[in-house]
């Protein structure tokens, strides 16, 4: 029993000591950095190519996306800049080319509230589905760093004409107003 308690008060004080001894802790490091506040932030360079079957055509299309210096800047409600974007479609249709535009937010101004014609950038350019000799495409100008936006359809006709119309698949309470 005398060694008992004896080996019971050496593992206490052992303990207690330890428990008073300084922890090495384990720091986690963020790569948050400051950024400066004349930055101008903007969405990376983007180049995507695919190729599908309509009917017995071979279509190819093209889509680029390049922050424009040209473009008028955006600054959001808290100061930051945001470079707006350029996106490119290019449709080749068996070999020779149906369409080669550029878009940018000024073609959707008239479908735009003034909010989103001020804060927005254009950020989003991708085929939906081709139905009929037509190829649609969702797009959409969105306040950057921010999950609202408003989408549109873009749609190119066989002969390569176009068209842009809200894109109304969502809710109609999820649109802004125009």
């Amino acid at each position: 029993m005398k060694y008992c308690s004896l080996f019971f008060l050496l593992f206490s004080s052992l303990f207690f000591l330890s428990s008073c001894t300084q922890q090495k802790t384990e720091k986690q490091e963020t790569n948050l950095t400051e950024q400066p506040a004349d930055e101008t932030h903007n969405l990376p360079e983007y180049a995507y190519t695919d190729t599908l079957m309509q009917d017995s055509h071979k279509v190819i299309y093209t889509i680029t996306r390049q922050p424009d210096d040209e473009l008028p800047t955006v600054v959001d409600e808290d100061g930051m800049k945001y470079k707006d974007n350029r996106y490119n479609l290019l449709i080749v249709k068996d070999g020779k080319t149906l369409f080669n535009r550029n878009f940018t937010k000024a073609d959707f101004k008239s479908l735009l509230s003034s909010n989103f014609q001020k804060y927005g950038i254009m950020d989003g350019l991708r085929f939906n589905h081709s139905e009929k000799g037509k190829l649609y495409f969702n797009t959409c100008v969105s306040y950057p760093d921010s999950d609202m936006s408003c989408p549109f359809i873009l749609t190119i006709g066989p002969d390569g004409s176009y068209n842009i119309t809200p894109d109304t698949t969502i809710d109609d309470e999820d649109l802004p107003s125009v």
